[in-house]
């Protein structure tokens, strides 16, 4: 399972060592040398001032000098050498309490988090160990928890650094209060914790259930960060012991990938790890593989899909797809290939490749005389996602000569709304070079109605979901209708995707659609398969033309 940390949240700084100056650094030097210093002047002034007298009278009232001046010596001496000694000690006892203090912060910086004080990975897997060799001598489970906050970013984009910390915080406070004692909570990167379950039962998993449940719900729930409100979404894995791993490393990984599988299915959701997943796991990773020399082992083909005018089925646009053949793993459809590049970061290189072979291959058919078409090309979030993404379009455009109005680019609504404010100037730059803009898989997202007439767009297309049913299917019928009103309320062409029958053909066309695409006309074919159609098309034409 491929893994992405993200930088944003690796900012907290190590404290650096006070720089002392040279009177703290030389201090016991001096302090030893002054008292050294004041004994030697105590041992001069005793040649001006009657101490053996005063020390014979206290003492033993011994009239000879001579053994009253050894004994005063001897007591300043003693003195100075007591007082000596005290400092010292002290001294002594001040560095020792130092040196403790600096290791347990060495301990600290390297078995907790610096921002939440949780312990991290290492201390985590260190736990995980003993909580296993504990569970192996009680005949009792272990369960862990990968847990994945999503959105962050756009935390960290709107308030700042300091508002993320504060999401952190408050994030491992909440999961904390719901844990049992003797569990373990531990953040081991930015976004990501894990939670350590002892003392399960080993024949049902229902304590695990229960906490990974209310562990998700306290995850999601609002946040009031800085006087304002947050919300984050979040996804949990959980593998248990001894079925899923019995060892920490192994453990941490297959939660890992039930985590993965949660965050494919939907948000705020929950997956438990099964050797199907791990399976699914070993596959992707396999594709993974394989996909990234792919473009350079020449395996990658467009294929092209006719888009029809409605009313007299005449081609007027062309949908580019993707298609994959690879020697080791066959044939794979876009829906396997494109998420896993997208996981593994090349979907941006993927994708001006196939930007770059569309528009070479539709100004070919225009100069071999053929109809014009507009070519449309699916993009990813992405691609959408990179500053100036239209200087990169403009460029394939150039370099092929192909004139802006032939060309349509087709966004879902997932990709427009993961960042509406970013998809509003992206497609206002792309809508200035004269390409034109699509929303695809229309009604199955969560377009706001709000940001729609923003966009910048030229057409919906509708899903082929609504037009699978058509006509037999009432609620699609007024599903379909009333999508043609809002498009056309809002100046918008509309394309029916999924034509596969003579009966949905006839209904769309009364429905007043724009143009239709499906299998009724053409399944996606290779360049020169879609060279023919445009000479001598292989449909019905309409009836109502």
């Amino acid at each position: 399972m491929t893994k992405k940390v993200n930088k944003t949240f690796t900012r907290t700084p190590i404290d650096q060592p006070e720089k002392l100056s040279f009177l703290k650094r030389f201090a016991m030097l001096f302090e030893s040398t002054f008292i050294i210093l004041i004994t030697a002047a105590l041992l001069y002034l005793t040649r001006y001032v009657d101490v053996p007298k005063l020390v014979m009278q206290l003492s033993t009232h011994q009239q000879y000098w001579q053994l009253a001046e050894i004994i005063t010596a001897v007591s300043v001496l003693i003195l100075g050498l007591l007082i000596l000694l005290t400092r010292y000690n002290v001294y002594l006892r001040k560095k020792i309490k130092e040196q403790l203090h600096l290791e347990e912060e060495h301990k600290k910086l390297a078995f907790y988090d610096r921002l939440t004080n949780l312990p991290n990975q290492a201390l985590c897997q260190d736990r995980l160990d003993h909580a296993l060799a504990k569970a192996a001598r009680n005949n009792t489970s272990i369960a862990t928890l990968y847990i994945s906050i999503e959105d962050f970013k756009s935390v960290n984009d709107k308030q700042g650094h300091d508002g993320g910390d504060k999401l952190l915080l408050e994030v491992s406070k909440r999961l904390t209060r719901v844990l049992r004692p003797g569990d373990t909570l531990a953040r081991i990167n930015g976004v990501e914790f894990i939670v350590i379950l002892e003392s399960l039962s080993p024949k049902d998993n229902i304590d695990a259930i229960a906490i990974a449940n209310d562990l998700l719900t306290k995850l999601v729930k609002c946040y009031r960060i800085s006087m304002q409100e947050v919300y984050i979404t979040g996804n949990v894995g959980v593998a248990i012991s001894p079925n899923d791993g019995e060892h920490s490393k192994e453990l941490m990984k297959n939660a890992d990938t039930a985590m993965c599988f949660a965050k494919e299915q939907s948000r705020n959701s929950l997956a438990f790890f099964s050797k199907e997943l791990q399976e699914q796991a070993s596959t992707k990773k396999k594709i993974a593989e394989q996909l990234r020399g792919a473009l350079d082992r020449e395996e990658l083909e467009l294929h092209y899909q006719p888009i029809v005018d409605a009313k007299t089925h005449n081609i007027i646009a062309v949908e580019a797809l993707l298609r994959w053949n690879n020697e080791k793993l066959g044939e794979l459809g876009p829906d396997v290939f494109i998420p896993i590049a997208e996981e593994i970061g090349i979907i941006t290189i993927i994708g001006d490749w196939v930007l770059t072979q569309a528009c070479q291959q539709n100004k070919t058919w225009q100069q071999q005389g053929l109809p014009n078409v507009i070519m449309s090309i699916n993009l990813s979030v992405m691609q959408l996602a990179l500053n100036n993404y239209a200087s990169t379009v403009g460029a394939s455009l150039e370099g092929s000569e192909l004139e802006p109005q032939f060309l349509e680019l087709e966004f879902t609504e997932k990709t427009l709304m993961k960042d509406a404010k970013q998809s509003l100037i992206q497609l206002r730059q792309l809508s200035a070079l004269g390409v034109s803009i699509a929303l695809d898989d229309f009604g199955t997202g969560y377009s706001s109605m709000q940001h729609l007439p923003k966009f910048s767009l030229n057409k919906l297309k509708i899903d082929r979901s609504f037009i699978k049913k058509l006509p037999n299917n009432t609620v699609d019928v007024r599903t379909v209708n009333g999508i043609t009103a809002l498009a056309k309320e809002l100046g918008l062409q509309i394309t029916a995707e999924g034509v596969e029958t003579a009966e949905q053909c006839q209904f769309l066309e009364n429905c007043k659609v724009d143009t239709m695409q499906g299998y009724f006309f053409s399944k996606p074919v290779s360049a020169e398969a879609f060279t023919a159609l445009l000479q001598t098309p292989s449909w019905p034409q309409s009836k109502t033309a």
